[in-house]
This record gives structure tokens, C-alpha cells and sequence, in this order.
């Protein structure tokens, strides 16, 4: 972000934006109840100035729009990728890098499975169906329970 955005001093009213470009990269920051800094080189550089409606309202700029409609998915991904992580705080970091990408992988695959349109399953009972075939296909077998 260019420095004159990126400050905490920018004192912006409600609707307010603000632009730099340089190439074909606009940094975007735009004001509704909190800043908001976006950076693209897909939308073409909007005017800077105050984008309210008659009741002072903030109107959304197309940026934001575009951002708060794909957004979703990847907020979508965050979750199911920390709802059932397997990475440690302890662990070293190269540990942790690897356990991240596995999650990634799995939550990946469990989102192109249901894109397919198959019969809908969880993302936890994909995981279980995913471990126990995995440890299946390893030869492992569970030892049976000793009951005295």
C-alpha cells in the first residue's frame, strides 16, 4: 500500500475514498464505519470523493462488492481447514508447515467431492472416511481390546 493509504492519520468520513495507481495496480481505501484498503489490477481506478446516498449512508464501491462476493468462499475454507486441524503450537515450524498444507489438501478435496453432486457428507465424516481409508490401504489393523 502506498504510504499516504497506509497511515492511521487518514481521517476519512463515512463513504469516503481514497486512490493511488500505479500501472495497472489501484490501492483502494474506502470508508463505512471502519477503513477498508484493497489493492487490484482487475478494476479499473475509481474517482476519489464522498459516495453517500441522501441519508448519509456509505455507498459500496464495486471493489468492495466484488471482494464481499467471493470472500465468502474463502472464509468458507478457513473454517473447515481450523475446525478439525492437526498442527500444534509445539511442534517446529517445518512440522507445522507440513500439517497445514495436508489440512489444506483435505479440505481441497473435500470441496471438490461435493462439487461433483454426489450424496452430501460431512466435512467431519470425510475426514473419518478419508483416515480410516488411508490407514486401510497401509495394512494397519486396529488390535482388538483385551477384556479381562
Amino acid at each position: 500500500m502506498p504510504k499516504d493509504l497506509r497511515t492511521k492519520t487518514l481521517r476519512l468520513k463515512c463513504g469516503d475514498i481514497r486512490v493511488r495507481t500505479r500501472g495497472d495496480l489501484t490501492a483502494v481505501v474506502w470508508n463505512d464505519k471502519r477503513g477498508v484498503r484493497l489493492l487490484t489490477y482487475i478494476h479499473d481506478p475509481l474517482r476519489e470523493g464522498n459516495y453517500c446516498d441522501e441519508h448519509g449512508n456509505a455507498i459500496k464501491a464495486g471493489i468492495v462488492a466484488d471482494y464481499n462476493r467471493h470472500m465468502g468462499h474463502v472464509v468458507n475454507t478457513d473454517r473447515m481447514g481450523n475446525s478439525y486441524t492437526a498442527s500444534r503450537r509445539t511442534w517446529k515450524w517445518t512440522k507445522e508447515l507440513f500439517f497445514h498444507l495436508l489440512d489444506l489438501a483435505i479440505v481441497n478435496s473435500y470441496i471438490l467431492l461435493s462439487s461433483c453432486g454426489r450424496k452430501k457428507i460431512s466435512h467431519r465424516d470425510f475426514r473419518f472416511t478419508l483416515f480410516r481409508e488411508m490407514l486401510a490401504s497401509s495394512g494397519y489393523e486396529p488390535r482388538p481390546s483385551i477384556s479381562v
